[in-house]
Parts: C-alpha cells; structure tokens; sequence
C-alpha cells in the first residue's frame, strides 16, 4: 500500500448498500459519458471503496481534501492515448517505481458535487510486461486474468 494511503483518517461506511450501489452507478454513468467513445480505450474497470463496499465518510479534515470516499477508475489506453484536461494529475498516485507509468488523475467533486473520481491510466506497451503486472498487483490493481483483486469491468473494446 502506499504510503499516503496509510494516514487516512477514520472513516464511517455506508450501511446501506443500495446508496453505495446508486452512487457507484452514477460515477460509471458519467466517466462513461466522458470518456466514451473513444477507439484508444481498450478497458475500463473499477476498483476501490464502491466495489468493496466500504465506501464512506472520513472524519475531518476528510482525505486528500474530500470528507468522502472516491470512485476509483483503472483505464487501459494505446500508448498515444491523450489524456482529457478535465482531469488534474494527482502527485499522490506511485504504485509503480518508474515515475512516468504513474498516471494518475483527479477530478474534484465529480459526481453530486461531492464526491471525487481517481482515475489510473495505463498504457497498452506496458499492459503484458510480466514485471509490471506483478507491480501492479501488489498495488491493488487488477492486471492479469489471475487477479484476486475485485474490480467491476465497465467497458471493455468490442474485439473485431
């Protein structure tokens, strides 16, 4: 885990699950809007709080400047996939030890006006490299069929 995500305050989960459910629904709805279509993107999956069901409220000062937890993207994109600027780079997001494969983004109070999406980009010459899904892996990210990660796919490229 990395180190940032270790001093996360408490946080109170939301009991009802269909509320976590009707959020998560409207982020993949949204992302979704935003993002798609777009032939450069191979998949999209969800990982994080939503998909365990731990998502919640933190105490204050909240975390990473939001009381709520965040919906979290990992996206699959060829390599000369441009990045959309209604994202922010989050200097947070090092799962992997060469800074340039650590693309990770933010948009602030993306869904509700409240709650914040992370999204994770990675590129396709990096996807079958054994040394990275192994990195990947052991930072939470779902890279291989053998995943023990759970994950909701949410789009996938129709192959032709």
């Amino acid at each position: 885990m990395e180190e940032h995500l270790k001093k996360r305050p408490p946080k109170k989960v939301f009991k009802d699950t269909k509320i976590i459910d009707a959020l998560r629904e409207k982020a993949v709805k949204k992302v979704k809007s935003k993002l798609l279509p777009d032939e450069k993107i191979i998949k999209i999956i969800m990982i994080g709080s939503s998909v365990k069901y731990t998502f919640g409220e933190y105490d204050p000062p909240g975390f990473r400047g939001s009381l709520f937890s965040d919906f979290d993207f990992i996206i699959f994109v060829e390599d000369d996939y441009i990045i959309p600027d209604w994202l922010d780079r989050e200097p947070d997001g090092k799962p992997f030890p060469k800074d340039a494969m650590n693309l990770a983004y933010r948009n602030k109070k993306f869904i509700d006006n409240k709650y914040d999406i992370e999204v994770f980009f990675l590129r396709r010459s990096n996807l079958n490299k054994t040394d990275i899904q192994e990195q990947g892996e052991l930072a939470g990210i779902p890279m291989s069929s053998k995943t023990k990660h759970k994950h909701i796919v949410v789009y996938e490229k129709p192959t032709v």
